[in-house]
């Protein structure tokens, strides 16, 4: 199964969702081989992955540095010299995390993230606008696919994240042709309420002005026979708690991404893989939690109670605080 972690609004926690919910993933599937997939210029996660902020950095600044650079924009430059093929070098940009990471469990792997993802876009956009060969368009949005389909057959229990950037730039749309699956994160504001709407245009093209609906994206994928994900889970991230429960100011908002989620639903009930009850889920403000794990790359099964040093300064993760956030991430992942 391929996740893709995404909404077209910026700062709702898409990337501390990403890391989180694969860890916690594998942590309940020791089975399974958890793939973590950066497709955001920032590099955000990969940073986290392999190590936190700061030594992460340089981890990362290492795999850039390689010749080609382990890193998926290393792979996009193999593709923009074989763009209608494969390389046959697609598995050799895994990443075993927990070798560079010893807080991930072992089952923990990473695609990185690569900052030349912005200026690979252009050339994905004027490879993909060939007019030959004909399916040039479908090839190339099918690059990030052929890279997990290789990983896939040559791990049979290979699970995926893909953390993706809010922009629905190139590689964006090849992020979303790659996954079977969309987690949408949304924190309680107007703007993820319109994401919502916007999820169903820039994906499903429902209502796009009809002076574009031919150059659609949803249009282009489907003259292209290439399948879109279904949205499978609405995780309502950072609710602010009161008894345990979403506040009345946050859960007026959540009523207003859910009614737009229902309004999405009724014009395109296939966009949904998973019932209207199971769909959304509260996850609390995670306050210092979030800090600790960003920093040192830490799973939320691998975080005790007590004080961590943060940048020379004390953090102390809360036993209630912890308890709340390990809970909602349980259920999240008991509904994949």
């Amino acid at each position: 199964m391929r996740y893709a972690i995404w909404n077209n609004k910026g700062g709702v926690g898409k990337t501390f969702v990403s890391f989180i919910t694969a860890c916690e993933y594998a942590r309940q599937h020791p089975d399974k081989m958890v793939i973590i997939v950066d497709m955001c210029p920032q590099a955000n996660v990969s940073e986290v992955v392999l190590g936190g902020n700061g030594k992460g950095s340089a981890q990362l600044d290492k795999l850039l540095g390689n010749t080609p650079r382990t890193t998926v924009g290393g792979y996009f430059d193999e593709r923009i010299s074989s763009p209608h093929k494969t390389t046959g070098n697609e598995t050799s940009y895994l990443i075993p995390a927990s070798k560079i990471n010893s807080n991930l469990d072992s089952n923990v792997y990473l695609i990185a993230g690569d900052p030349s993802l912005e200026i690979q876009a252009e050339a994905i956009n004027q490879i993909a606008g060939q007019t030959l060969p004909s399916d040039s368009w479908a090839n190339v949005h099918k690059w990030l696919h052929d890279l997990l389909n290789a990983l896939a057959r040559k791990h049979e229990n290979a699970v995926f994240f893909i953390d993706c950037n809010p922009s629905f730039s190139a590689y964006t749309e090849l992020a979303v042709v790659a996954a079977n699956r969309i987690i949408v994160p949304c924190t309680a504001d107007g703007s993820s309420a319109r994401a919502i709407s916007n999820i169903g245009q820039l994906i499903y093209g429902i209502d796009v002005p009809s002076a574009y609906a031919s150059v659609s994206f949803s249009k282009r994928a489907s003259n292209s026979n290439l399948a879109l994900p279904t949205i499978h889970a609405i995780p309502l991230n950072r609710s602010t708690q009161y008894e345990q429960k979403a506040s009345k100011a946050f859960s007026a908002m959540y009523s207003e991404i859910k009614k737009r989620t229902d309004g999405l639903m009724s014009k395109k009930q296939d966009a949904f893989s998973a019932k209207k009850s199971e769909l959304f889920l509260d996850i609390p403000d995670a306050h210092s939690v979030s800090v600790v794990t960003s920093h040192l790359g830490l799973p939320l099964h691998k975080i005790k109670l007590g004080k961590y040093d943060i940048h020379d300064k004390d953090t102390q993760v809360p036993k209630s605080s912890l308890e709340r956030y390990k809970e909602a991430f349980e259920k999240l992942v008991q509904r994949l």
